[in-house]
């Protein structure tokens, strides 16, 4: 598979919530980055697991508007909507977010090595308040 196929393939594992399929996408030492709320994971897409929008919103899913590739870097231009499920830093539960963002997925040896999302427009989410929960699920339990 090339790259942009494995970023199809990544788009749809996300969309199928299916955590294993788009961990199995990424280097063991790959790395998931939100430079917007200054936060960086490493270990690959599953150290995000606790902290990730499945446990934001239900229903949620990426559509791709647009697709560019350029040596081993694939941009996905994309529309990222869900159902609130309420709590600090989201609309109120049962209603519809949404952002449009920029993610770059960068490859080595045919695997996603490193994602990172840009955040454009946002409707429905405080992104200080979630960038706190973020970092709380990350810290170690007593």
């Amino acid at each position: 598979m090339g790259n942009v196929e494995i970023a199809h393939e990544f788009v749809a594992a996300y969309n199928a919530h299916d955590a294993e399929r788009k961990a199995a996408l990424m280097t063991e030492d790959g790395r998931v980055e939100f430079p917007a709320l200054n936060v960086s994971h490493g270990g690959g897409w599953e150290t995000t697991s606790g902290s990730n929008a499945a446990n934001l919103v239900d229903d949620r899913t990426i559509d791709v508007q647009r697709i560019t590739a350029s040596g081993d870097a694939v941009v996905i231009e994309m529309l990222w909507h869900g159902i609130s499920k309420g709590g600090p830093g989201m609309a109120p539960a049962g209603e519809r977010v949404e952002m449009e963002n920029c993610i770059v997925l960068t490859f080595r040896d045919g695997l996603i090595s490193r994602y990172t999302e840009y955040i454009g427009r946002y409707e429905g989410i405080d992104l200080l308040a979630i960038r706190g929960r973020m970092l709380e699920r990350r810290q170690p339990t007593r």
